[in-house]
Parts: C-alpha cells; structure tokens; sequence
C-alpha cells in the first residue's frame, strides 16, 4: 500500500510541475498584445513629434505677423 501511495504523490508531484512549467511560456495572445501595445507606444511617440512640429510651425507664423503688423 504504502508504494501505491507513494506513486501517486511522484505522479501528482511530476503533473504539478510539468504544468506550471506550461504556464511560463507566453501563448500568441499575449505575444499579440506586447505587440499591440508597443506599436501604440510608438504612434503616441509619432503624435507628439507631430503636435511639438506644429506648436513650432504656428509660434514662427505667430511671430512672423506680429513682426508685419511693426
């Protein structure tokens, strides 16, 4: 009996590990979204340079018609 028992607790034990060793691999999910969230990070970065690129644009008009109406 006692070798009965002790099966089951090195089967119970190898099936524990085999599974938590299955949940450290990322699954195409998660792969998805790293990548969906980078390439967000990235078109926020793109935003702004475009919005700094504008405010620049706008104070050098800004400027240029205050220096006409002299």
């Amino acid at each position: 009996m006692k070798i009965i028992y002790k099966l089951k607790f090195i089967t119970l034990s190898m099936l524990l590990v085999f599974g938590l060793s299955a949940c450290d691999k990322p699954g195409p999910a998660e792969t998805a979204g790293k990548n969906i969230d980078q390439t967000m990070e990235k078109a926020g970065d793109k935003i702004n340079e475009a919005g700094d690129k504008i405010n620049d644009a706008a104070d050098k008009v800004g400027e240029s018609m205050s220096d006409e109406k002299k």
